[in-house]
This record gives C-alpha cells, structure tokens and sequence, in this order.
C-alpha cells in the first residue's frame, strides 16, 4: 500500500499526473485541493473532498481498487481541520487527514479535533497531511509540536518518517516545504503518522528532491510505503 501526503498549492487538476506517474499511490491525501466540480479530468476510483473554499480544501482520493474510502461515520461538520475516512479493502483502517491552518489554530486545533475524534474512533489509525508544524518552531507560533506528538505517543503512534530514517525531531535531513520555493528555506512539516501494527508493516518512506517539484508547489510529496 502506498500513501502519499501532498499541499499541491492549488490547481491539483493540473498536477495530478504528475503524482501518479511518480508514486503510483494507491491513497493519496492533497491538500489546497479544488473541489470535485473542478477535478472532472482526474482520474480516481474514489474520492471525499471537504472545504470551505472551493478552489483549496482537502481531497483524499483512492487510486487503486484494491481500497475503498468513503466520510467516516463519526464526521463532525464542524470540525475543519481534520477529516476521518473509512478505508476498507486490503488493508482496514481509519485515515485522518489533516490541514493545519492559522484560522484553525496550526497545531493545537490539529491536536484538539483528533483527540475529539480519537474519543469515538479507535483500532488501526493513519494520519496524514500538512501539519504546519515541526520541532524547530516549538518556541515561535507552532510551540505545541511537543505536546502533539507526546499525545499520539500515548497511543502508540508515530512518524512514519522519523521511524524510518531514525533521524530526531527538527533534525531532518529531508524537507517536505520550501518557503516562497526558496530552496534555502526548506522545512519538514507534511506528516504521515501511523499506528502499532501499520508501522510493522512499512517497508520505505520517500520524500523526492524540490527541484523537481518547483514548478508544481512550495511543497514536495511525501510518500510512506507498507506491505
């Protein structure tokens, strides 16, 4: 199974094949994607997109028939920050993708919505998506980066990433966005979080170079691979 976490910096119609071609993912969550109206020419077996402005929200699509996504039973409309999914097929669990955004509180609204939903929603988890946040910023407007991750430890679950390169917080040798596409301003702040028995099962984690992602966002994808 592979998961790929991309902010495709709007426009996803155009760069959807791009990704496909590079990753092949199987689920893939893109955030500032447009609504489904506008994504007629992309091709997907499935998909649940969820935004208040229609040009950037979230879209987690299924590319493959091997799963199936669909809004989870436990949705809250009001929640904007975090959106659950069903995944059903050859693997089962529950998807959180996220969008941390200033209107939302960056991290600390991450944070409250999947402890509100974790409350309600247990078994296999997944998270994934823009986090807006990262270690190094733990003393600016992101402090509560410290306080995420120690919430999710409890549950057992953690970075895919980090679990893989073994690399600590804030020390990554790997960055997912390129402020203003600055290529000597780079950060790791997209996620991809899993559960006890899905991190057993990762096999590879890719993170590709900016330069050949500069003409399509301020962000690269990251991709989690599992058996």
């Amino acid at each position: 199974m592979k998961i790929t976490a991309w902010n495709c910096q709007m426009a996803f119609r155009n760069d959807f094949q791009k990704l496909v071609n590079s990753f092949e993912p199987d689920i893939a969550v893109i955030t500032e994607c447009e609504n489904e109206e506008r994504l007629k020419n992309v091709m997907f077996e499935s998909l649940v997109w969820k935004g208040d402005n229609l040009n950037k929200g979230i879209g987690i699509f299924s590319f493959s028939k091997d799963y199936s996504i669909e809004l989870h039973s436990e949705y809250k409309e009001e929640i904007k920050d975090v959106i659950p999914i069903k995944v059903t097929g050859n693997k089962e669990f529950t998807l959180f993708a996220c969008w941390a955004k200033k209107e939302l509180n960056y991290i600390f609204g991450i944070t409250d919505s999947l402890e509100k939903y974790m409350k309600s929603i247990s078994g296999e988890i997944l998270i994934a998506g823009d986090l807006n946040a990262n270690q190094i910023w733990r003393e600016s407007k992101d402090k509560g980066y410290t306080e995420f991750m120690a919430m999710l430890k409890k549950k057992e679950i953690h970075s895919c990433y980090h679990e893989w390169t073994k690399e600590e917080h804030g020390k990554e040798t790997k960055n997912t966005h390129y402020f203003r596409r600055d290529s000597e301003r780079g950060f790791h702040i997209d996620y991809c979080l899993a559960s006890k028995e899905l991190l057993k099962q990762m096999t590879d984690v890719k993170v590709p170079e900016f330069n050949d992602w500069i003409n399509y966002s301020d962000h690269v994808p990251l991709n989690v691979i599992f058996s």
